[in-house]
């Protein structure tokens, strides 16, 4: 009997993280700061043309387990770019359409793709997207009413 060769070589993990581990340590501090009246959780799913898509989702466990869809963000196996499919930018938001050649480029993109799909090309500019996103005045009003809601 002949001896095995491996060809795979040696295999190191990537010593990025993943938008999923960064998007689940997010979603496990809200809870801690409303007093698990609004939660967040990540859910993930896969396309049929393997694209990862995660899900964060507001739940208010004590109205029926009501959730809402903050965002959505796809990638594929190489994990960057992202693309965050479900959020449509705003200035307001800090996302660049106050540029006009941003918002030139995004409506460009809605027409060729049908989709804005707001591209973020390494983990840092996902972190800081992320952290626009959370800290953003869109976001704290939804957990404000979201909480009001809770405490009715």
């Amino acid at each position: 009997m002949t001896a095995q060769t491996d060809f795979w070589g040696e295999i190191v993990p990537a010593q990025e993280r993943t938008p999923l581990a960064i998007l689940r340590e997010q979603a496990s501090l809200l809870g801690t700061k409303t007093k698990n009246l609004v939660e967040a959780t990540v859910d993930t799913s896969v396309t049929p043309d393997g694209q990862f898509v995660h899900r964060f989702t507001l739940v208010v466990p004590s109205l029926s387990s009501y959730k809402y869809e903050l965002f959505r963000i796809e990638h594929g196996v190489a994990i960057y770019p992202i693309t965050v499919a479900s959020e449509v930018p705003s200035a307001q938001s800090g996302l660049g359409l106050a540029d006009p050649v941003a918002a030139a480029a995004l409506r460009s993109r809605l027409l060729v793709t049908g989709s804005l799909g707001l591209q973020l090309q390494t983990e840092q500019e996902f972190v800081d997207w992320l952290r626009r996103r959370l800290s953003s005045a869109e976001t704290k009003r939804i957990i404000v009413n979201l909480l009001a809601q809770a405490t009715s």
